[in-house]
């Protein structure tokens, strides 16, 4: 949660304070920003600093000795298939992008066009601190990039060009990563859909699938109806997971959550739901909206884990478009104290900042505001004819 906690160094020492409450813990948040440790290129072990994007295809071999055939659709990409024989560089399946932009940048996701390497499905994930209760909110902006020319008279609530214009096979959401091994029939160490807690995704439509409520065990049903994103309109996305006794105590929400996509400028759709209105009506007609479980519940393979990962995916070989992924802030349902910000003098012209938090810079009150160092960096000492703005912290 943002909190206008901020000061700003005048040219005559003062200082200028406000503050306010903060009711909810921010576990991790990334801009793709080179001040995160962020490099242009491959985004496996990324960033530099703090918790990594991994692989969650962990065991490359596992699958080959057990499930592999070609017309297989189960096995799963892993790092080892990036490195093909003869080749001098990875081919890129994910990347960071234009990360020294102003305010940070993008995840690429993006297909090279070879079907050896990536004609399956690839699983990725970053941690973030373990959460027993909810609710967890996530949000995220997701931006599809077309190969075809968009109709001049394009519009989602009346059209449908799903026809005409290429969809995407690309999933974001929060799991409990030790999940990955619920099949244990099988005991495929591996990502599946299956074990996912939540599944939100771009396909034709932004949509969703959902298990029965409270059922949890893997399975479930795509909801098969959202915002159209295939014009390139920005999505901005949230979804809210109400952990199991972490909605006031009230089980009837428990191991559920909501989804809401906000095409930019535009109005919110609701993708997935708890509670209210059943109703579901976009330009396909009416569909019952059922209420949204999880997939895979926390703790169903280790009752000590708990939604501890966001975990992305993309399915199949979709050369020649790809998806930006930008952004991305977790909360926990944990209220914590309001940052602290202090400026002080340093001789000989200098400036000590001590903070908590992410600290953040504008030349006005209003901002924009954007991320100038890391929890870890404070105190932060720099040039005093360089410290004339405005600061905050986000925390």
């Amino acid at each position: 949660m943002k909190t206008p906690t901020f000061l700003k160094l005048l040219g005559c020492g003062l200082l200028a304070l406000s503050t306010v409450d903060v009711q909810a813990q921010l576990l991790y948040k990334t801009k793709f920003s080179a001040m995160e440790g962020y490099t242009n290129g491959w985004m496996i072990g990324q960033p530099s600093i703090g918790a990594k994007w991994e692989n969650a295809n962990a065991d490359w071999d596992w699958v080959w000795a057990n499930e592999y055939s070609p017309e297989a659709y189960s096995p799963m990409n892993n790092g080892k298939s990036w490195f093909p024989e003869g080749a001098t560089e990875p081919w890129y399946i994910v990347t960071a992008t234009n990360t020294t932009a102003a305010g940070g940048g993008q995840m690429m996701v993006a297909s090279d066009g070879n079907f050896g390497t990536n004609a399956m499905t690839y699983f990725w994930k970053i941690d973030f601190p373990k959460q027993m209760t909810g609710p967890i909110t996530v949000t995220w902006d997701w931006q599809f990039h077309c190969t075809n020319e968009i109709p001049a008279d394009y519009d989602p609530t009346n059209n449908n060009y799903n026809a005409v214009l290429p969809g995407y096979d690309h999933g974001f959401g929060l799991a409990d990563y030790a999940n990955r091994t619920a099949d244990g029939e099988i005991g495929n160490p591996n990502w599946k859909y299956s074990e996912l807690s939540t599944g939100v995704r771009l396909s034709s439509r932004q949509d969703c699938r959902y298990n029965g409520l409270g059922a949890c065990g893997g399975g479930g049903s795509w909801f098969d109806r959202g915002p159209e994103f295939k014009d390139g309109k920005v999505l901005h996305m949230k979804t809210v997971m109400y952990v199991a006794d972490g909605f006031n105590g009230d089980l009837g929400y428990a191991n559920s959550y909501d989804n809401f996509a906000q095409r930019d400028g535009e109005d919110i759709w609701q993708t997935a739901k708890y509670d209210g209105n059943p109703d579901y009506e976009d330009q396909l007609g009416y569909k019952p909206m059922p209420e949204f479980g999880m997939r895979r519940c926390p703790g169903e393979v280790d009752p000590t884990s708990g939604i501890n990962c966001i975990m992305c995916w993309m399915n199949g070989n979709q050369f020649g478009r790809y998806v930006l992924v930008s952004n991305i802030r977790v909360w926990g349902p944990d209220g914590i104290p309001t940052p602290t910000l202090r400026i002080d003098p340093v001789e000989p012209d200098q400036v000590k900042i001590t903070f908590t938090g992410w600290l953040q810079a504008a030349d006005a009150p209003e901002g924009p505001f954007v991320d100038v160092a890391l929890p870890s960096a404070s105190p932060l000492t720099i040039p005093a004819k360089d410290a004339a703005k405005y600061y905050r912290c986000e925390n």
